[in-house]
């Protein structure tokens, strides 16, 4: 498939919950659109977070807001988070019954001492990536890690949930040679059957995010 037709592909639903919209499980060939998105090539981390609203999530994550941008201001300006920093800067927006993350190159959604507290009373499912392929996908509830593992080696499982969410993701499309763009997706169609809402290209352009600051150390 040429990337244009790929792209025209990703971009054909806003993103509604895939129970109501779209009865399928998803798979891998279902977001590989988004090797198409040259902006978060460095890395990327999308974090999903049921029932609490943006302002909600700010407040437990102790942000502070700076402004509303939309998606090409959130992660087309530059080279997103790199180096030693003190700071998070990450985007917020209301997705259905979710709110969702977006980092460029962060890593705030699998980093335990944050993401642990925001899990309080609800549930998590964190996809991250770093320049170099490898990264982390999290699945927690209540503060506890129900599903754990790098995107890269799908076998190697851990969490709470491991042995009953084994066959969902060995399904989702993994490639058996960890390839990056492949497993990549695959994690994304996990995320959807995890979460019940499709990301696609329009979801994300369409959306205005909460810019904001958040400590990366926090007392």
């Amino acid at each position: 498939m040429s990337a244009a037709a790929l792209a025209a592909c990703g971009r054909r639903r806003a993103g509604t919950p895939a129970a109501a919209a779209t009865p399928r499980a998803a798979v891998a060939n279902d977001y590989r659109w988004f090797a198409l998105e040259p902006d978060l090539a460095r890395g990327f981390c999308f974090t999903w977070v049921k029932e609490l609203t943006p302002q909600q999530v700010l407040k437990r994550l102790h942000g502070r807001e700076l402004e509303r941008v939309s998606w090409q201001q959130l992660v087309g300006s530059g080279d997103g988070e790199s180096g030693p920093r003190s700071r998070y800067f990450i985007g917020v927006a209301r997705v259905e019954g979710w709110s969702l993350i977006v980092e460029d190159a962060g890593d705030l959604g699998v980093t335990d001492s944050l993401v642990r507290p925001l899990s309080a009373g609800t549930t998590v499912v964190a996809h991250q990536r770093g320049p170099d392929g490898h990264g982390r996908f999290l699945l927690l509830h209540d503060s506890a890690i129900q599903l754990d593992f790098d995107p890269l080696a799908p076998a190697r499982v851990s969490g709470a949930r491991a042995a009953e969410l084994a066959p969902m993701i060995s399904s989702a499309g993994f490639g058996t040679a960890g390839d990056p763009k492949q497993n990549t997706a695959a994690a994304f169609a996990v995320t959807e059957r995890l979460t019940g809402t499709e990301m696609t290209q329009d979801l994300l352009y369409s959306h205005t995010y909460l810019l904001t600051e958040v400590l990366r150390t926090q007392g």
